[in-house]
């Protein structure tokens, strides 16, 4: 009897932890597409007339929990930054840091902190280089992928994609490292 018990669970404790880690990497990417959809709602609202997704990446080598953080700027700093307004990572040029917040044990596509701004008609759109590319992969950490997210991860990834309208899609890498495609969710 114990000796049937055991080959069930090691047969079955490598899918259980399969399954466990596409789980903690989805909830990453699904918190981020929220949190991206729930600063642009309030934007669009007239809460904030300009918004960001901040991403601190607090290691040089990409190591480390990532922490995820929106940002909001009032109508009158608005209209008294306008002229020279960029997408600044200084928490003071912001009237409501940390409108939303979330914190994760993923790997990320990048190894330092990136950022997004929106604004409230689309006007004002901004990325820094990190994050040019208009969206970020997230990835569970192996010994293959230590530090970065590749091109063509391991799997669990899935990849949170954004326009400048606000509007969000979700992703997941399916196939290998050699080969695959992102697909969407």
């Amino acid at each position: 009897m114990v000796v049937i018990i055991s080959v069930i669970s090691a047969v079955g404790y490598p899918r259980f932890q399969d399954w466990k880690n596409d789980r903690e990497v989805r909830l990453a990417a699904e918190n981020i597409v929220s949190m991206i959809n729930g600063i642009v709602s309030q934007s669009k609202r007239g809460s904030f007339p300009y918004v960001q997704l901040y991403i601190d990446v607090p290691n040089s080598d990409g190591s480390g929990d990532k922490t995820f953080e929106t940002r909001g700027m009032s109508q009158k700093k608005f209209i008294q930054e306008r002229a020279a307004l960029g997408c600044s990572d200084t928490a003071s040029d912001w009237d409501k840091e940390k409108v939303h917040f979330y914190k994760a044990d993923v790997l990320l596509n990048i190894i330092s902190d990136g950022k997004v701004c929106f604004s409230k008609d689309s006007t004002f759109y901004e990325t820094d280089n990190n994050l040019k590319t208009n969206s970020i992969v997230l990835c569970q950490k192996s010994v293959k992928q230590p530090t970065k997210c590749k091109a063509k991860p391991t799997m669990p990834a899935y990849k949170v994609i954004w326009n400048r309208f606000g509007g969000t899609t979700l992703k997941k890498w399916s196939g290998d490292e050699n080969s695959g495609q992102w697909t969407d969710q």
